[in-house]
């Protein structure tokens, strides 16, 4: 290394050691930070409240429980409500929604009936939460100390529960997220989670939306050797008139070798949507068409 690298490399490396040093009262400051601090906005307030509850009654237990192997969606279906009668189809849903919602909502069903829907996992975006409690296909749920991840083949989509004390990401810096902005503490064996900052969605097709004033609360418990129940509350200003209580349970994945792969949705996605606003598939032979077979490479690529 000649001497003009060498003085250029010792520059750089200082400016790093001072910027780092300048940055250290800083970092330690945050640190030192209190938990569950963050003042959390008014639409999740009456979430927020029975949460802190919820904690301050919580049970200390040093034992995280296991929740390896793979688990998928259990009874109900695509139903974000496993106990709502019928099918999606028929509305009967569970929520009390506000006269908006329910309009919005009764305007969807008809929609449907005559064909026109569609979904934006066409498009090959996340099923977001907390719909992401519906979608089947495979699940992970990893317990580490500071952190729980729930993983779901699907759209690779995966969720960041953090018990490591810290507060939901303060206003000025946050905005709305696919999985929304989860932080949670363990009574005993019970994972509880407290869920803001959702992007608006819908629960599954042929279901009510949600607003990004939505917040949950969820007790994630293993009831048996092969099961796994959350019960989740929903409160949302917008679409609820009062809370939506609802109990899902996933189920042990048994077949030998099961593994979670990496979900590559708009690699050989056909599904376009149409003026209507309905779905409807490019087929082989018509322009824009994807071969399922091949691998999307981008032109001009070289291998």
């Amino acid at each position: 290394m000649n001497n003009v690298r060498r003085t250029r490399l010792s520059a750089v490396l200082a400016a790093l050691f001072l910027s780092g040093a300048a940055l250290a009262p800083q970092v330690a400051a945050a640190q030192a930070q209190p938990a569950w601090n963050t003042p959390v906005p008014d639409q999740f307030q009456d979430s927020w409240k029975a949460f802190l509850a919820m904690k301050a009654k919580a049970k200390k237990s040093a034992v995280r429980p296991d929740w390896s192997g793979l688990w998928t969606r259990g009874p109900g279906g695509l139903k974000f409500d496993p106990s709502q009668p019928g099918s999606p189809a028929d509305g009967k849903i569970t929520a009390s929604l506000t006269p908006a919602a329910d309009a919005k909502y009764r305007k969807k069903l008809a929609d449907v009936a005559k064909g026109i829907e569609w979904d934006q996992l066409s498009y090959c975006l996340p099923a977001g939460f907390p719909r992401w409690l519906t979608e089947p296909f495979l699940r992970e749920f990893i317990v580490t100390p500071k952190e729980t991840w729930w993983i779901n083949e699907q759209q690779s989509e995966a969720r960041r529960i953090y018990t490591d004390g810290r507060g939901h990401v303060p206003d000025d810096e946050a905005f709305p997220l696919w999985e929304g902005d989860s932080i949670g503490f363990w009574d005993g064996d019970t994972l509880v989670v407290h869920t803001i900052r959702v992007k608006p969605g819908q629960y599954q097709r042929s279901q009510p939306d949600y607003s990004d004033k939505t917040s949950t609360i969820e007790r994630i418990r293993k009831i048996s050797a092969d099961a796994i129940e959350d019960q989740i509350t929903v409160w949302d200003p917008e679409g609820l008139t009062k809370p939506w209580k609802v109990v899902d349970i996933f189920v042990r994945v048994k077949t030998p070798h099961s593994r979670i792969d990496m979900w590559s949705c708009e690699e050989n996605n056909n599904v376009v949507k149409t003026d209507s606003g309905a779905s409807t598939f490019v087929l082989p032979g018509e322009g824009g068409y994807k071969d399922p077979s091949k691998l999307l490479v981008a032109p001009g690529a070289g291998g």
